[in-house]
């Protein structure tokens, strides 16, 4: 089985490879992150999405489940990206979220030349199935949205 730790720093970079939403990021590749759990110090993933910074995306391992890929058996690595979007004001169009997520499924890093969705994110990995989106709240009542995708991985090592 893969490091899992690998993946999700594999995913941070190839986020991070794509100019425009580092530009929505507000220029700052350091928005587009890892959550790794640490114990004691770094143990309640929804403290950090209530911590996240607006504009940022945080991505965390979710858990990893026994699937199939054609008719082999496989690992399939879940994992989501939490983001936050910047302030937009009221006369702007509500488009923060969703540009978000188109530039996740067809922004294209510079390293593959190919939109995220098509892109080899680890080599011990396909690339990603198609992700889903979904409207979630933290702690304090505001709106979130989480990008779930999955990455199955090549194999049995």
């Amino acid at each position: 089985m893969v490091n899992i730790a690998e993946v999700v720093d594999a995913i941070v970079e190839k986020l991070r490879e794509i100019p425009e939403l580092v530009t929505e990021m507000g220029g700052s590749a350091d928005r587009i992150f890892a959550y790794h759990d640490h114990y004691p110090k770094r143990t309640s993933l929804p403290l950090a999405i209530y911590q996240m910074p607006a504009p940022s995306v945080m991505v965390a391992w979710q858990g990893t489940a026994p699937g199939n890929f054609g008719e082999n058996e496989a690992w399939k690595h879940q994992v989501a990206l939490f983001l936050r979007a910047g302030e937009t004001s009221d006369s702007g169009a509500p488009t923060a979220y969703y540009r978000l997520f188109e530039l996740i499924v067809n922004g294209v890093p510079s390293s593959t030349g190919t939109r995220l969705l098509y892109s080899t994110i680890h080599a011990d990995c396909y690339p990603m199935d198609t992700p889903s989106i979904s409207r979630e709240t933290d702690a304090e009542g505001i709106d979130y949205f989480e990008v779930s995708i999955t990455l199955t991985e090549i194999g049995d090592r």
